[in-house]
């Protein structure tokens, strides 16, 4: 038995049919969007870690025992360099650069209140993973940044 609709009825089941697709199609889009943010956001981090890897300096990094190693490694080349005996060679901070090797930029304590910058290059491990005395930064304060020298 065929069911006949009204005219009120016909357009009230086009309207509903309408909205239904529009609610989809809505959701559709609104899903492609968020899947785009998701995508832009996961793909800033990754930017954000590559500029970190590929030969930038890292931030400033609390020293710990790795960097006291490097230090009393290398104290008497830098004693050398700046021509004095340091009674103090204790690590504060640091930052690495990731190059052909690692460059440490260290602030390190050697007397009260006296600071001094230093730079060390560590060769990658197929080279020896040698320590290198290369700068010395002498009269540098607590404040001080730790840069690229």
């Amino acid at each position: 038995m065929a069911r006949k609709f009204s005219a009120l009825q016909s357009a009230a089941v086009i309207v509903f049919l309408s909205l239904s697709l529009s609610i989809r199609v809505s959701q559709s889009v609104s899903i492609k969007l968020s899947e785009f943010q998701i995508k832009s956001d996961l793909e800033a981090v990754r930017l954000k870690r590559m500029s970190q890897l590929v030969g930038g300096p890292s931030g400033v990094k609390e020293a710990d025992a790795e960097i006291q190693d490097i230090l009393d490694k290398t104290k008497a080349g830098f004693e050398d360099e700046a021509g004095v005996k340091f009674d103090e060679f204790t690590a504060i901070s640091y930052r690495s650069q990731v190059v052909a090797g690692t460059n440490y930029f260290i602030k390190v304590k050697v007397g009260t209140d006296k600071y001094v910058h230093v730079k060390v290059f560590r060769s990658l491990p197929h080279a020896g993973a040698t320590l290198e005395v290369k700068n010395i930064q002498l009269n540098k304060s607590l404040d001080d940044d730790i840069s690229n020298f």
